[in-house]
C-alpha cells in the first residue's frame, strides 16, 4: 500500500470515529458493504473515486487536490536531451 493510500485510509477511519459512526452505519449511508469499508480502512483494497466521494460526503469532508510544483522543460537553460528526459521521468519530475 502506498503512503498516499494509507494516509487517506487513516483520515477516513479517524473521521468516522470522530463522528461516532460504526463501520456498519458509515457503510450503509455510503452504499457499500461493511466488509468493503473495513478493507478500505485497512488499505487492503483500492476504492473507486466514486466510493471515495460518497464516503467523504457522508463524513462531511471534501476532496482537495494539491498539485506539486513540477520542473518541466529546461535543464540549465536549454531543452533536455532524451537521457535527461528519462531521468526526469524516473525521478517523477515529469
Amino acid at each position: 500500500m502506498s503512503q498516499s493510500v494509507a494516509s487517506i485510509a487513516m483520515e477516513l477511519k479517524d473521521a468516522r470515529k470522530r463522528l461516532g459512526l460504526t463501520q456498519a452505519v458509515l457503510a450503509k449511508r455510503s452504499g457499500i458493504s461493511r466488509t468493503a469499508l473495513n478493507s478500505i480502512e485497512k488499505g487492503t483494497i483500492n476504492m473507486s473515486v466514486e466510493t471515495l466521494l460518497r464516503l467523504l460526503d457522508v463524513l462531511g469532508m471534501d476532496l482537495r487536490i494539491v498539485r506539486k510544483p513540477v520542473n518541466r522543460g529546461r535543464v540549465a537553460g536549454r531543452f533536455p536531451n532524451m537521457d535527461e528526459l528519462k531521468k526526469m521521468r524516473l525521478d517523477g519530475e515529469i
